[in-house]
């Protein structure tokens, strides 16, 4: 079973933000232990002995909260080192991302509601094709990032599931969508850096925090799927 964590980056009902993303990694069920440990190691190489820090880009980034008394250098030492994990991850890590350009039709829900639709169909997908190419039959499991829209996704997930999405069916997801704190789930964090890396690029045509691991979102063919 694949597991896919997601989480949010840009305000869906905010006009500064001209962007909303939706993006994560989808972690095969034996990697997760792994995944999660090198982030509890990036922890101990630079702030051994305190209880677990979530690592939240935006607030590394900027400063704020723990990162408040964290020097810059500092700081940027621990997104690069952010990066390379994901990036150098063991295989059965591939990365999701949906960026909704806003307009004055989609925006707010609609945009939210688009960008959980794109990345259910690309998830299934992506399990179809484990299985077509593979022969490797695998089930897929959504955890969201609790936040400001999680009831409605888990809403909109099931109507997916039952009606289907506007590219056809999703066939090979094994249940209603899940949620959990980002400060307690290390593997959310990853989602948090991937979704914020996404919001950047598009956002601000910043490609310095997505570089090192753009290479493990979906593709085939030469093709950036996911």
């Amino acid at each position: 079973m694949y597991l896919l964590y997601l989480d949010e980056s840009g305000n869906e009902n905010d006009p500064a933000d001209r962007h909303f993303v939706l993006a994560g990694a989808a972690v095969f069920e034996r990697n997760t232990f792994f995944l999660s440990r090198a982030l509890d190691e990036l922890q101990t190489k630079h702030f051994p002995g305190l209880q677990p820090i979530p690592f939240h880009v935006s607030e590394i980034r900027s400063g704020r909260n723990f990162w408040r008394n964290v020097p810059r250098e500092k700081r940027q030492e621990v997104l690069d080192d952010l990066g390379r994990i994901i990036a150098q991850a063991a295989q059965g890590i591939v990365l999701f991302g949906a960026a909704i350009e806003k307009s004055n039709q989609l925006w707010g829900d609609s945009a939210v509601e688009f960008a959980t639709e794109q990345i259910c169909r690309r998830f299934d997908t992506f399990l179809r094709l484990k299985y077509r190419e593979e022969d490797d039959p695998q089930r897929g499991l959504i955890i969201f990032s609790e936040g400001r829209f999680h009831a409605r996704a888990r809403l909109w997930v099931q109507g997916f599931r039952e009606r289907g999405t506007r590219w056809g069916a999703l066939n090979n997801l094994s249940d209603i969508p899940y949620f959990a704190n980002p400060r307690e789930s290390r593997l959310l964090q990853v989602a948090d850096a991937v979704a914020h890396a996404v919001y950047l690029l598009y956002e601000r045509r910043d490609a310095k925090l997505i570089r090192p691991f753009i290479h493990r979102f979906q593709q085939g063919g030469g093709i950036l799927h996911g």
